[in-house]
């Protein structure tokens, strides 16, 4: 016996269930493909307003952190002069002054993470290079540290803790650091840290200065 022709409502379902079928095919092979994301770059600086140009934007501070417009010679920090003969701009960062409550100058920090070259950081293939410009007044117990900070994906410790450079007592001059370490297996993480201590320092004004802040990527 033949069968009976399907209802009008039922062809009607198939063809708009087969139209969907394929506008979805169509979406589909149409999308762009989900984003990936960037690989760090090398040959980059990856420090943010790593001169201070832009106050204290991208950077993390603690206490009494600051940046300061470049000025004449003599009151504790580097002055014009020294800014134009190292093409640091208008401005610098510091530590500020002594905070009581803290018991600390005040310090700053910045967070970069390591993305896509985890496989040649760990075959011991990447180099960093940190440069960064540091200063005192003429107290000879005031000591600027410019430090860079190794770290697992979990903010750990690796073998090597990093790059650490201090400048003491440098009467208003800039002391010029630029050092190129091989990075230590598992590390994910950079941090720089600008920071001041010295006993001269309690109470008073932690007079140190940071400029043109770097960190480079380099192929081993």
């Amino acid at each position: 016996m033949p069968l009976a022709p399907a209802s009008r409502s039922v062809r009607s379902r198939g063809r708009l269930l087969a139209l969907a079928g394929a506008v979805a095919l169509l979406a589909a092979v149409a999308a762009p493909p989900l984003a990936v994301s960037a690989a760090t770059p090398y040959g980059s600086n990856l420090v943010k307003n790593g001169s201070a140009e832009n106050g204290l934007t991208s950077w993390d501070t603690f206490a009494d952190a600051i940046t300061v417009k470049y000025g004449p010679a003599g009151q504790g920090y580097p002055s014009k002069a020294k800014s134009n003969a190292i093409g640091g701009g208008s401005r610098f960062f510091s530590s500020g002054s002594w905070d009581n409550g803290l018991g600390t100058c005040g310090d700053l920090q910045q967070t970069i993470n390591l993305k896509g070259i985890g496989s040649s950081i760990d075959q011991g293939k990447v180099k960093v290079r940190f440069k960064g410009y540091a200063a005192t007044n003429g107290a000879a117990d005031i000591n600027a540290h410019l430090d860079l900070y190794f770290r697992d994906a979990e903010n750990h410790s690796v073998a090597s803790n990093g790059i650490e450079k201090t400048a003491s007592s440098t009467n208003e001059q800039y002391r010029s650091f630029s050092v190129t370490r091989t990075l230590s297996k598992h590390t994910r993480i950079l941090r720089v840290h600008l920071w001041t201590d010295g006993s001269s320092v309690e109470g008073g004004d932690c007079q140190s200065a940071f400029d043109k802040i770097s960190v480079t990527l380099i192929r081993n």
